[in-house]
């Protein structure tokens, strides 16, 4: 992969992690369950974290710092402007976990597609490193999933 592409995936990852914070912070607002309240906002540090990662490795210096970036996505980002508290608290806490679910697997396949055209030992470990980290926030809100709607 060349630097210029490298650059943009590297981009475009940080951009989907925050996405995905953001969208933890703001599903929490309509959610009840203690339980998944506690693991989205879990989930939304860890997207913060896997941003950072993704962060590091980009290769030059110009890109905003990172606590601005955080910062653009809740405030400024096409994921936080369209994310209205309304529309989400229309959802049901079934419909936000399983839209979670969506997302987490949707993320982890380009995460390991990315990986496979890295040439970059250390960038490739960051992003598999991420892929799986992905693979168990899918897991985690299966689970919740799981012990609130499988009650069978």
């Amino acid at each position: 992969m060349r630097v210029t592409e490298l650059k943009t995936a590297i981009r475009k990852m940080i951009q989907v992690e925050l996405d995905a914070m953001v969208y933890y912070q703001k599903a929490t607002e309509a959610m009840q369950d203690e339980g998944a309240i506690f693991h989205f906002n879990q989930l939304a540090d860890e997207e913060r974290e896997h941003a950072r990662s993704f962060y590091a490795i980009y290769p030059e210096d110009d890109l905003p710092t990172f606590d601005d970036m955080v910062l653009q996505a809740q405030t400024n980002t096409t994921i936080a402007q369209s994310l209205d508290v309304g529309l989400i608290a229309r959802l049901d806490e079934c419909q936000a976990l399983q839209l979670a679910m969506k997302l987490e697997k949707e993320v982890e396949g380009n995460l390991r597609k990315m990986a496979l055209e890295l040439n970059d030992i250390g960038a490739r470990a960051v992003v598999e490193k991420n892929a799986e980290s992905t693979q168990n926030h899918y897991e985690m809100i299966a689970s919740d999933y799981a012990r609130l709607y499988n009650k069978g």
